[in-house]
C-alpha cells in the first residue's frame, strides 16, 4: 500500500456516504502524465527517487509539460420506451481524453514511438500536484487501465497558432475513476521536478592501434548540449564484445568530449560506448545533477 493514500472506499455491497463533512478534493488540471507499464503495482512511499526508479527501470514514461487535458468522454446511451417514455440507460462509454502539448517536434516523435493499445497504465499529475491513481478489487494501487493511446498530428507554429503535439487517451475501466480513484500528494517533488528520460547520442573520434584512450562526444538530441558531469559509473565501454573498465575519465584533455583511458588498443579492435547503470543493469542512467538520460550505441573500429 502506498504510504498517505487518500482512497474513497466503494464497496459493492453498501451504499456510500453522501455527507460532505471534512475537506473536498477533486483533480485540478493536468499537467503531466505517466505511462505505467501494464500491471505495475505500487507500494511505500512513493518520493522522487522511487519515481526516478521506475523510470531507470523501464515501467514509466514521463510526459511533462500538458497544455491542455480535455475530456472527450462520448455521452452515455440512453433509450426511451415507446409508449411509457420511460428512458434506460444501455451503456456507459470509456473515458477519453485528448491531452495537449508544446514540447517541439522532437517530442512528436517520442509520442509516435509509445503510441499503442493496452500497454501501459495511466498515472495523472494534476496543478496542485496531486498525483491521480487507482486500485483494483484486490487493494493494489496502480494506473488506470489504458486502452487505445495515440498521438494526433504535429502542429507548427504558423504565425497564429503555436506548435503543439497531442495524444489521444482511452481508459477501458470506467469503474476505475468512478468508484476506485486514488490520490496521493509526494512529499519531496513537484510535477516540474520530473523529467523524462533525455536521448543523448554519441559519437567516438577515430581510434588508432596502440593509443589507450578512447575519445567520445555524447551530445543531447538537439547536437549543441554536451551531457556534464558523467563519471566513470555511468559508461558502459566494450572491447571486441567484452566489458572493459577504463582508469580515468577527463572533460579537459579534449574540449568538448569525453576521454577516458583504456589498454593500448590492437587494429581492427571493435570498441563501444554507451551509457550504463551498471548497479541496476539498464541503460538509463540517472547523473549527479539529477537528470536521466540514455544513449546509442556508438561504436568504431580500431585502426592500424
Amino acid at each position: 500500500m502506498i504510504t498517505g493514500l487518500n482512497v474513497l472506499n466503494c464497496s459493492s455491497s453498501d451504499v456510500v456516504g453522501t455527507g460532505l463533512a471534512g475537506c473536498r478534493i477533486d483533480r485540478k488540471r493536468v499537467v503531466a502524465i505517466g505511462l505505467l507499464a501494464k500491471g505495475t503495482v505500487l507500494s511505500g512511499d512513493v518520493d522522487k527517487a522511487y519515481i526516478q526508479n521506475l523510470q531507470q527501470l523501464g515501467k514509466l514514461i514521463y510526459l511533462k509539460g500538458v497544455i491542455t487535458f480535455a475530456d472527450n468522454t462520448p455521452d452515455p446511451t440512453i433509450i426511451t420506451r415507446e409508449g411509457s417514455g420511460y428512458k434506460t440507460l444501455v451503456s456507459e462509454l470509456p473515458y477519453e481524453y485528448l491531452a495537449t502539448f508544446d514540447n517541439g517536434q522532437n517530442f512528436q516523435k517520442a509520442l509516435k514511438s509509445i503510441s499503442g493499445n493496452g500497454n501501459y497504465d495511466l498515472v495523472l499529475w494534476d496543478v496542485d500536484d496531486v498525483m491521480w491513481l487507482t486500485q483494483n478489487l484486490a487493494g493494489d494501487v496502480k494506473g488506470f487501465a489504458l486502452g487505445m493511446h495515440n498521438s494526433g498530428k504535429y502542429v507548427g507554429n504558423d504565425g497564429t497558432n503555436a506548435a503543439s503535439q497531442t495524444l489521444m487517451l482511452q481508459l477501458t475501466e470506467r469503474s476505475e475513476v468512478d468508484e476506485r480513484m486514488s490520490f496521493v500528494t509526494p512529499d519531496d517533488f513537484s510535477s516540474n521536478d520530473i523529467d523524462g528520460v533525455n536521448d543523448v547520442k554519441i559519437t567516438i573520434d577515430p581510434i588508432v592501434a596502440a593509443s589507450t584512450t578512447i575519445v567520445f562526444a555524447p551530445y543531447l538530441i538537439d547536437g549543441s548540449h554536451l551531457v556534464e558531469g558523467l563519471a566513470l559509473s555511468d559508461i558502459r565501454v566494450t572491447k571486441n564484445g567484452a566489458i572493459v573498465t577504463p582508469t580515468n575519465l577527463s572533460y579537459v584533455t579534449n574540449e568538448g568530449k569525453i576521454t577516458v583511458t583504456v589498454a593500448a588498443h590492437v587494429a581492427a579492435d571493435a570498441i563501444t560506448v554507451q551509457l550504463f547503470d551498471s548497479v541496476l543493469v539498464k541503460p538509463v542512467i540517472l547523473s549527479p545533477a539529477d537528470v536521466l538520460y540514455k544513449s546509442n550505441i556508438a561504436t568504431a573500429v580500431v585502426t592500424a
